[in-house]
């Protein structure tokens, strides 16, 4: 008698090792104790255990050593420093992470000011669902700040945005049509539509 593999079973078992693994491993320990000591005010003990953390690759901890550091929580001022975590952190798809860096190059605080890159982060933020990243690229859109002017773009970003709550979207969009025509807000406003469901599939 021949045995059948079930490699769907294996593979689900396997899946389940490796997530044991992760969720044991000794940067979520550090990240854990990190966050405890951050919501506790204990910020020495936070700023030592997200480091361990965030130098295993623990996205979350490199996101807040960024807001540690950009904040002067418990250190002084470091914005260098806090570029750099939010790189990090950035780089692994973090959407808040993204966000702050955005800001940091907009307003060169710890790096070069750079427009362009600004609105890349911004837009690489919006694109994974965070409300005022999206906000920010629609007015960077519209003003033409760090990308070409493209008042289409800038209203499905805005429509977007204010689906997903932020409180001034509407009234910018709202204001960015009267300079629309009505083919041009109806083509973005089906681009932001489309954005939606694909998210919501994914």
């Amino acid at each position: 008698m021949t045995v059948q593999h079930q490699p769907f079973l294996c593979e689900s078992l396997a899946t389940v090792i490796l997530a044991c693994l992760l969720f044991s491993s000794p940067a979520v320990a550090d990240y854990d104790r990190g966050l405890y000591a951050y919501n506790h005010y204990d910020y020495q003990t936070a700023r030592r255990e997200f480091m361990l953390a965030a130098v295993n690759g623990h996205v979350e901890a490199q996101y807040y050593l960024g807001e540690i550091y950009e904040g002067g929580i418990g250190v002084p001022i470091a914005y260098e420093q806090a570029v750099e975590w939010y790189t990090q952190a950035a780089k692994q798809e973090h959407a808040g992470a993204q966000a702050r860096l955005a800001e940091l190059y907009r307003k060169g605080w710890g790096v070069k000011q750079d427009a362009n890159s600004a609105f890349r982060w911004y837009l690489r933020s919006a694109g994974n669902g965070y409300p005022l990243a999206q906000y920010e690229v629609g007015v960077m859109y519209a003003n033409g700040q760090g990308t070409p002017v493209d008042k289409i773009e800038a209203y499905r970003w805005l429509t977007i945005a204010a689906s997903y709550g932020d409180p001034e979207a509407m009234d910018v969009r709202n204001k960015l049509a009267v300079t629309m025509s009505p083919i041009e807000t109806s083509q973005a406003s089906r681009l932001a539509r489309e954005w939606e469901f694909v998210r919501e599939k994914d």
